[in-house]
C-alpha cells in the first residue's frame, strides 16, 4: 500500500520513517532543521494519522514495502534512509532488499530482535491494548519507558501523551504493531546492508538499550555508533538539535 505523505525542503533525498505508534509528526521536533539541508519524505505508516489500517496482521518487511512504495510515488529514486524504532528496523530491511534505493543509513534507538526485557514490555503493551483504562491511561503506559527522565522533567513526555489523546490509535492497530514488533528479526538481513551505516542510541534507552543498538552496529558492515548523552528511546524528540547535528553531518561528510 501506499502510505499519506509529504516532501518537504530541498537537498539530498531523504526518507523519514517513524517507531511503533508514531507517524511523520514525531519528526516535528527536527524535519525544519534536516528540511534546510534535505528534501525530506516524511510517511503515515499503516494505522496512524492519515494512512488506514487495512485491517490485517503486518510485518516490518511489510511497512518496508510500503515505504518503497511512498518512494516510488514521490519520485525518491534513491535516498538516505533514517529511521526510529521499528522504522529504524524497516530501514535496515529495506537498504539489505532494496540496495540500489539506499544512499545511507541511520538506524535510531533498535535492537535485533526483542529481549526478555522488551518482550515483557510487549506483554504490558498487549494488557494495556486489551484493558478498558480509558485512552489516557493507555497512552501514557505505552510510552513510560520510552523516554529519559529528562523529557518528563521538561513536559516532551506530557506534550507527547496529549496528542496520542487528540488522535488516538485503534486498539486493534495497537495490537498489530505490538505483534509486528515481536516477531522483528533483523538477524537475516543486518550482513548484507553495504550503504554506510550509522547507528544512533540514548545513553538512557530502556527499551532497545544501548547494548542492543551496539549490536546492531557490529551486524553490519562498516557501521559505527553514537551514543546520545541523558537521552532515552527518542532522541529525535529528546535531544533535537543534537540528533540533526549528528544525522546531518553523517550523511553530508
Amino acid at each position: 500500500m501506499i502510505p499519506a505523505y509529504e516532501v518537504i525542503g530541498k537537498g539530498p533525498e531523504m526518507v523519514l520513517i517513524p517507531g511503533t505508534f508514531a507517524d511523520r509528526r514525531t519528526w516535528s521536533r527536527v524535519v525544519g532543521r534536516l528540511s534546510s539541508r534535505f528534501r525530506c519524505l516524511l510517511l503515515d505508516p499503516r494505522g496512524t494519522n492519515q494512512t488506514p489500517d487495512p485491517g490485517t496482521p503486518f510485518s516490518a518487511d511489510d511497512l518496508a514495502s510500503d515505504v518503497e512504495s511512498a518512494m516510488d510515488a514521490a519520485g525518491f529514486e534513491r535516498a538516505h534512509l533514517v529511521g526510529h524504532s521499528l522504522g529504524a528496523a524497516v530501514a535496515v530491511i529495506l537498504a539489505a532488499r532494496r540496495p540500489n534505493r539506499v544512499r545511507r543509513l541511520v538506524a535510531c534507538a533498535v535492537s535485533p530482535a526483542p529481549d526478555a526485557y522488551l518482550n515483557a514490555v510487549l506483554d504490558v503493551w498487549s494488557a494495556l491494548a486489551d484493558s478498558n483504562l480509558p485512552a489516557h491511561a493507555v497512552h501514557l503506559g505505552l510510552v513510560l519507558n520510552a523516554f529519559g527522565r529528562g523529557a518528563y522533567e521538561n513536559g516532551t513526555v506530557r506534550a507527547i501523551v496529549d496528542e496520542m489523546d487528540r488522535h488516538p490509535l485503534d486498539r486493534a492497530t495497537i495490537r498489530r504493531y505490538i505483534e509486528c514488533d515481536r516477531r522483528l528479526d533483523l538477524s537475516p538481513v543486518m550482513r548484507t546492508v553495504d550503504a554506510s551505516t550509522l547507528v544512533v542510541a540514548g545513553s538512557q534507552d530502556a527499551l532497545t538499550g544501548v547494548q542492543g543498538a551496539r549490536a546492531v552496529a557490529a551486524s553490519i558492515p562498516g557501521a559505527r555508533l553514537e551514543v546520545i548523552d541523558d537521552c532515552g528511546h527518542a532522541p529525535h524528540l529528546e535531544t533535537p538539535m543534537t540528533f540533526a547535528r549528528i544525522v546531518s553531518g553523517f550523511l553530508l561528510s
